[in-house]
């Protein structure tokens, strides 16, 4: 059967209308499915290099000495991490970047293989110099040594980073490699539609020849297709130029063709503007965590620091930053410490009560407060030329761990897009993570400073007590040694004889023994350690002294008694029995007080001598002789002035019996 030359044309041209079409969905598909597939693979390499930088310096930090880095979550579990993702692209599973297709070129196999490989070595060598670094932390070291294990760790660092930048370059090349292929199939399937309606063209021409109204009619309908390959490259062009906001209009409701060009437009234009999106919320949050990690002189330089980055990047035109304070517990409020263009009026109220105001009750409910309708006089925008109300109000609770740590305000003329607003509260989860490590780190510092305090105070009085001990020691070893002495004065006295002899068994017992016996000797007994202060004394002396007990000696000098005038004296008295070993005995002083008043002391000291042969303390005994000089005075007078002999021997009998001891 043969078929007339229209019904052949017919089937030409719509061969070729299905060989571009086909053509031009092929393309499309293979873009859409092109672009799904490099997707995750383009993502790895920045992915990867993230996460072992974010290790590496964690890492840094831990071997520093930073307390608040944990060494398997912040450091382990990230190379762990890193290398599964390098097995799984490997191996052609689903991830956290996305569904991987398992690669057929042997090049990208070989360095995905390769850099798991190095991260596994990687993983490897950090944990074997953590090792070495908790053994020097076992032994108390504070130093940070460079061993052969430090090197292989730097070396498998910088080998790991460059084998990853070697992947991303050619994912990179393979990707460009597509796009080309791609851009070569989308002028093929134009050239194809071009010759098919310069064929179109041709044959209309030829059949203008038979007739004009068909010529006419032809033409027309060519000239409106010109126009619309003309519109179709020109869309084609801008599209794959990058501009998404190009427009295309239908000529009728069955362009399949215009339909499906406009669909891939919106698609690239969707996944271009979530790219843009995921850009900027990523960049926010590195340049935040920088600014957080920098080196700033006070608090309040941070504050200014962080709401001047967050209202500058979120395009904002008000800004502040409310912190807790909680020093009294009873009175906890949230402080204005910083802010961006306030009003002054609204910058004056640098306290708020929680639960008071917008502020107060962001903080008390923990949840984000978006307005898109904001109160007159609620907080305005100010400039020299003069103010407007905002038209949204953002108010974040910066939070982490469920604790609130303060509020961030925001204000614009614009409104926030819900990325934008998911953007300020990670940047507030960040800011109160921040908070609370130089809260918890300032707390720790106090801590540490305390027990040092207390750790040197406990030592001062071990030395001190084992210096009063060694010179009790001493003392008790002197008593021991004026035992014989003691026995002849309590041999003096029948009735206390028994009361002595006790006293003596239990001298050894303990120190409240001793000093019940030197309470009930008849002289004012004292004895001084080698520092010249007093370590003892019995109730005779305490009295002599002026004081209740003798607790109140002991510690004190000559200076701080009631002869403190004659200190001096005392002192040189003392060192002298000290340097020269030598006891004093029975030597008198003449003390005269504020009213002229002249008193006499009978005063002996002993160098207190240990085993070794060291002079540890001075012993000495007081006695008041102040009555008995003024009766011997009297006698010495009545003698004098007696005339009468047997005056005079009866006064020189009365001398003689008051000096019986």
């Amino acid at each position: 059967m043969k078929l007339s030359k229209s019904l052949r044309y017919s089937l030409f041209f719509a061969a070729i209308g299905i060989v571009t079409s086909s053509v031009i969905i092929y393309v499309q598909q293979r873009i859409k499915n092109t672009y799904e597939a490099n997707l995750p693979f383009v993502a790895l390499g920045d992915h990867i290099k993230s996460r072992a930088t974010t290790a590496y310096l964690k890492f840094e930090e831990l071997i520093e000495g930073d307390k608040s880095v944990v060494y398997k979550e912040h450091v382990q579990d990230q190379l762990i991490a890193s290398r599964d993702l390098l097995q799984h692209a490997y191996d052609g599973k689903e991830t956290v970047l996305g569904k991987f297709t398992k690669s057929d070129d042997e090049e990208t196999r070989a360095l995905l293989k390769e850099s798991a490989i190095d991260f596994e070595n990687l993983l490897i060598a950090t944990n074997t110099r953590w090792e070495k670094k908790q053994q020097l932390i076992g032994n108390d070291s504070l130093l940070k040594i460079k061993d052969e294990a430090d090197e292989k760790y730097e070396m498998l660092y910088s080998k790991s980073q460059a084998d990853i930048d070697r992947l991303a370059h050619h994912i990179s090349n393979n990707t460009n490699a597509d796009r080309r292929n791609l851009s070569i199939l989308s002028w093929t399937s134009f050239l194809l539609l071009i010759t098919g309606f310069g064929f179109l063209c041709f044959i209309i021409y030829r059949l203008q020849f038979k007739s004009d109204a068909v010529m006419e009619q032809n033409a027309a309908q060519l000239s409106e297709e010109s126009n619309r390959v003309s519109k179709l490259s020109d869309f084609i062009e801008a599209v794959s130029a990058g501009n998404y906001n190009i427009e295309l209009k239908a000529d009728d409701e069955n362009d399949n063709l215009t339909s499906m060009l406009i669909k891939m437009r919106d698609k690239l234009r969707s996944n271009a503007e979530d790219d843009r999106k995921r850009n900027w919320t990523t960049t926010g949050l590195a340049q935040i965590g920088e600014l957080l990690r920098a080196n700033t002189s006070s608090s309040s330089e941070l504050y200014d620091n962080i709401i001047r980055f967050v209202v500058k990047y979120t395009k904002s035109n008000q800004g502040g930053l409310f912190i807790l304070n909680n020093e009294n517990e009873n009175d906890q409020f949230l402080e204005l410490v910083a802010c961006y263009a306030f009003e002054r009026k609204k910058y004056l109220t640098r306290k708020v009560t929680i639960g008071d105001g917008l502020v107060g009750q962001c903080y008390l409910e923990g949840e984000r407060i978006y307005l898109l309708e904001v109160p007159q006089e609620y907080v305005s925008i100010t400039s020299g030329l003069g103010g407007s109300n905002p038209n949204a109000l953002l108010i974040v609770p910066m939070k982490v761990n469920d604790r609130i740590y303060g509020v961030i305000e925001l204000a614009s003329f614009n409104k926030y897009a819900e990325y934008e607003i998911e953007l300020v509260e990670k940047l507030a989860e960040s800011i109160a993570s921040t908070i609370s490590n130089v809260r918890i780190n300032e707390t720790t510092r106090i801590l540490l400073e305390k027990t040092q305090q207390q750790s040197e105070e406990m030592k001062s009085q071990e030395e001190e007590i084992r210096q009063n001990m060694e010179e009790l020691e001493a003392t008790q070893e002197e008593m021991r040694r004026k035992q014989t002495v003691l026995e002849r004065e309590l041999e003096q006295s029948r009735e206390q004889g028994q009361i002595l002899r006790d006293q003596e068994r239990q001298l050894m017992e303990s120190q409240d023994t001793l000093q019940a016996i030197v309470d009930n000797l008849p002289r004012a007994i004292y004895w001084k350690d080698k520092e010249l202060r007093y370590v003892g004394c019995n109730k005779v002396f305490a009295a002599l002294a002026g004081v209740k007990s003798y607790r109140d000696v002991i510690g004190k000098t000559d200076y701080e008694m009631a002869w403190g005038a004659t200190g001096d004296a005392y002192r040189k008295d003392d060192l002298e029995v000290m340097n020269t070993r030598k006891p004093k005995l029975d030597e008198e002083h003449m003390l005269t007080d504020s009213n002229g008043a002249e008193s006499w002391l009978r005063t002996s000291k002993i160098p207190v001598i240990n085993e070794q042969g060291e002079v540890v303390a001075v012993l000495g005994m007081v006695e008041d002789v102040t009555e008995q000089k003024r009766k011997d005075a009297d006698l010495y007078k009545r003698l004098h002035q007696s005339e009468d002999a047997q005056k005079e021997l009866q006064a020189l009998k009365e001398l003689l019996q008051t000096r019986k001891i």
